[in-house]
């Protein structure tokens, strides 16, 4: 999801620190509850088994974790595995630097954590091997489903976090008064 500002974010996260840790923590939850409607259709549009060979072969003597050359997939990509790639999916409310933003910000994030999850969303942007060529085939081009469904969701999660922030600030007016 591209870059968005939500005013009053950052001012208000750092208040709410410096009166009542505890209430800074709580509204975190909530920023992170208010992407789980992304989060969720993330989930829910993984695949069970996005190419058919794209599994971890039987035999234990293989590395774990990793396709070897010559099996299925290119060397080195990690297996797919359903539950690890959904669980992979994760909401993160940090401050970090942005690329459309001068210094550090307040960011809400969703990330896919898992190597093969990962692999799957974005394989075949900057490489034409089989492996990726084949996942662009049935599955469509690179950033197969994060983007699209950050996209599709992103006005009614803009408009939850900007709920938030305001139940922020009237927390802090309660507590100045």
């Amino acid at each position: 999801m591209a870059t968005q500002q939500i005013r009053g974010l950052d001012d208000a996260l750092k208040t709410l620190q410096k009166m009542d840790p505890v209430l800074r923590r709580e509204a975190v939850k909530r920023l992170k509850d208010d992407v789980k409607p992304i989060v969720s259709a993330i989930k829910a549009g993984l695949p069970k088994a996005p190419l058919s060979n794209w599994v971890a072969p039987k035999q234990s003597s293989a590395r774990r974790g990793t396709v070897q050359a010559g099996r299925s997939g290119a060397a080195g990509t990690p297996y797919w595995d359903f539950g690890k790639a959904k669980s992979g999916v994760r909401a993160s409310v940090k401050k970090q630097g942005a690329r459309q933003m001068k210094g550090k910000a307040i960011l809400v994030s969703i990330r896919q954590s898992n190597g093969a999850g990962e692999v799957f969303d974005m394989a075949g942007k900057k490489t034409n091997s089989t492996f990726t060529r084949n996942l662009s085939n049935k599955w469509g081009s690179a950033s197969r489903r994060m983007w699209p469904i950050a996209e599709k969701n992103k006005p009614a999660v803009l408009r939850s976090i900007d709920e938030s922030v305001q139940d922020m600030e009237k927390q802090i007016n309660r507590m100045l008064r």
